[in-house]
């Protein structure tokens, strides 16, 4: 009992702001916080694929971390982080483009308000993302302490609270005042507000520096980052510009582009996400709800322009990845029921439920239960003169629940993810063709008699032969 008086009396006390303050410079000192204006450290590990898991709910697919290289520069404050990974998982399993052939680079780039990804020879504007590669920088052991004693950080007990770019942070700190995890809120569009907590681990000294030589992410419980750190370089130059052309780049607009697949059937595309709506007659069914509420609402409205005056009762969801369910909610909050494989209803329902207090959507502002129309193994749905082929996609890699679009009149198949159609020569050189033979499957087991591909990712309607070329079939 005299224990937890003395360590609720504490908690007390260092609530104070002098007390408070005190506990944040020896944790400064601690870790070398104070001096410290900027750093680079590098490693090595796992990466894992956000959203995109086999099953729903289960962990995210695994990456080799080939390189995880951080620049960041806290006056700024600005970040630049290279990752290279390649595929860990064999044979693949789940989403987030398993099935890579090699290595993958990818740089991202904030600079205060503005980012970018580097690829190429011209910066690509990505200024949307800055807050979120923001709060990484704050999220890093010596960030979270700099932001804390700059914004009256609060201290009860071991745990340091701090609010700091529109978001807060929590700081575990151990007996030595070091870092020893932090979490913060974050929000998706399929599950709302979920947590990210980072543990820091096995520090060292770097030329004065205290630094985690083990870093772990996790989001939402499972983990999206495992890396072993080989190298620190605290107070390196790292000057970090917003290029002129990220800096006078536009607010982006959602430009839907529509394209007409057959009669009564047409397809909506944005950069890298597609999805159909089909005229039933009196209705109007729409396979996928790609994207997010914005990309929802963008489609809806063209939608009504190509079918119009005919409600949208129906929407087909091919599979749970969080790129494809992400706008689901939208048509929901619009009476429209949901057609998806009978074990992704459970996981709607539960994560439906969540929270969602950073980023409200459309469903959460005006509450209703969502509808949904099941599928086991094979679905039949017919309307005005159109039919529309359901098929479970069994024993694939990409995920356990997928389904198989397709209108035996107008030989059209449409699938959520495998293989994505690039421009020119149908053969992807950045992925092994596994999941476009699972396609291949899936089509010829069932006798399908397909002869265009419109899938929900690529470069848009392809001719059957560039599936079969894509996976070594014919030439």
């Amino acid at each position: 009992m005299q224990m937890r008086l003395v360590i609720a009396g504490l908690a007390v006390a260092l609530s104070t702001p002098s007390l408070a303050q005190n506990r944040l410079e020896q944790a400064a000192t601690a870790m070398g916080a104070a001096s410290l204006n900027s750093i680079q450290y590098s490693g090595s590990g796992n990466v894992y694929s956000f959203g995109q898991g086999y099953e729903p709910g289960e962990r995210w697919p695994l990456f080799k971390q080939r390189t995880y290289n951080a620049s960041i520069n806290y006056q700024t404050p600005a970040m630049r982080l290279v990752q290279v990974r390649s595929q860990g998982e064999i044979p693949p399993r789940g989403g987030g483009q398993q099935a890579l052939a090699g290595d993958q680079r990818a740089v991202s780039v904030v600079s205060g308000k503005f980012a970018w990804q580097e690829a190429g020879t011209q910066a690509q504007p990505n200024n949307g993302t800055a807050a979120e590669r923001t709060w990484a920088i704050w999220a890093t052991p010596h960030g979270v302490i700099k932001a804390a004693i700059a914004n009256s950080g609060k201290v009860d007990g071991n745990t340091v609270t701090v609010s700091v770019e529109g978001r807060e942070f929590k700081a575990t700190l151990s007996a030595q005042n070091l870092v020893e995890k932090v979490v913060y809120l974050s929000t998706n569009e399929v599950i709302g507000d979920y947590p990210i907590e980072i543990s820091y681990t096995d520090y060292g000294d770097f030329g004065g520096i205290k630094f985690p030589r083990h870093i772990v992410m996790n989001e939402d419980g499972h983990p999206t980052l495992d890396i072993t750190v080989n190298d620190v370089r605290p107070n390196v130059a790292v000057a970090i510009d917003a290029p002129a052309n990220v800096q006078q780049a536009p607010a982006p607009q959602m430009r839907v582009a529509v394209e007409k697949l057959a009669d009564g059937v047409f397809y909506f595309s944005t950069p890298n996400a597609r999805n159909w709506a089909v005229d039933f007659g009196d209705h109007v069914v729409v396979v996928e709800g790609i994207g997010s509420e914005a990309r929802s609402l963008a489609v809806i409205d063209e939608i009504k322009k190509a079918i119009p005056n005919k409600p949208i009762r129906t929407l087909i969801n091919t599979h749970a990845h969080y790129d494809h369910a992400g706008g689901l909610r939208t048509y929901v909050a619009q009476g429209v029921t949901i057609v998806t494989h009978e074990k992704n209803v459970p996981f709607f329902q539960k994560v439906w439920a969540r929270p969602r207090t950073i980023a409200p959507d459309s469903l959460s502002k005006a509450p209703k239960a969502a509808v949904f129309d099941t599928v086991s193994d094979k679905k039949v749905l017919s309307g005005g003169g159109k039919t529309i082929e359901l098929y479970h996609m069994k024993d694939t890699s990409h995920n356990m629940y997928n389904l198989l679009v397709y209108m035996p009149q107008e030989k059209l198949a449409f699938w959520g993810d495998g293989y994505n159609p690039p421009e020119g020569d149908p053969r992807d050189p950045q992925r092994t063709p596994e999941q476009g033979i699972d396609i291949y499957r899936t089509i010829t087991t069932n006798n399908l008699d397909v002869r265009t591909i419109a899938p929900a990712h690529g470069a848009g309607p392809k001719p059957f032969d560039a599936l079969r070329k894509a996976i070594g079939l014919v030439q």
